[in-house]
């Protein structure tokens, strides 16, 4: 199989168009208020129009109607939930129209993934495991504990979409895929020259790293 590339946290139609000219298949933008790489919904068309990538739009504890509504505006194709959303709000929001949504779960010591990640497995159509921080929902640059993390999870959630994010970088990309075996690699800091601002060379050489690892990733 290949593991398909995304880019997150993308915050201007300047680094929309620098994820398009690197060929990543999925581009996220963080759509709920009070982060730093936050887009104030007004003004996120323009950023997912000047890429070609498939639309996330992310969001941190929002109500399903403010959700779906936004999803239908900006006609994302995966809804990526990444805040402490109960199953009935993952699947309440899965219900109202045809995008795919993916619920973040955040690995930390003590906590089994395989659990929490079941928690989700019947209502969303993808789990994005990504590093644990009390003060961000993700974007940290921080890494988790890979090993044994790709099988625990893939055996709770089947076939389901397997996102992986948390300190990616194009350095260790490969390392993560080999690790984790993930269906997804999700990449938002470690492509920035400054918080915020995407870096063509890095973000290029992101999107390589993944193609390369990810055709050597038995299926």
């Amino acid at each position: 199989m290949s593991v398909l590339a995304k880019v997150c946290g993308v915050m201007t139609p300047r680094d929309a168009q620098i994820v398009d000219g690197a060929g990543a298949d999925f581009m996220g933008v963080i759509l709920s208020a009070g982060f730093g790489r936050s887009v104030d919904p007004g003004r996120a068309g323009e950023v997912y129009a000047a890429s070609g990538a498939r639309r996330v739009g992310v969001f941190v504890d929002a109500a399903p109607g403010v959700v779906a509504e936004l999803a239908r505006e900006l006609a994302l194709e995966v809804v990526q939930l990444s805040g402490g959303e109960p199953p009935w709000a993952v699947a309440e929001i899965a219900a109202a129209g045809p995008w795919r949504v993916w619920k973040v779960i955040h690995a930390r010591s003590g906590l089994s993934m395989a659990g929490a990640a079941a928690r989700y497995a019947e209502v969303a159509d993808g789990i994005l495991v990504d590093a644990w921080d009390s003060a961000s929902p993700g974007g940290t640059g921080r890494t988790f504990a890979w090993a044994g993390t790709g099988a625990e999870v893939r055996g709770a959630i089947g076939s389901a979409t397997f996102v992986a994010a948390g300190g990616m970088t194009p350095e260790n990309a490969g390392a993560a895929i080999a690790a984790l075996s993930p269906d997804v690699l999700d990449v938002s800091s470690g492509v920035e020259s400054s918080p915020g601002v995407k870096d063509p060379a890095r973000t290029d050489a992101y999107v390589a790293a993944v193609r390369a690892a990810g055709a050597g990733v038995p299926s």
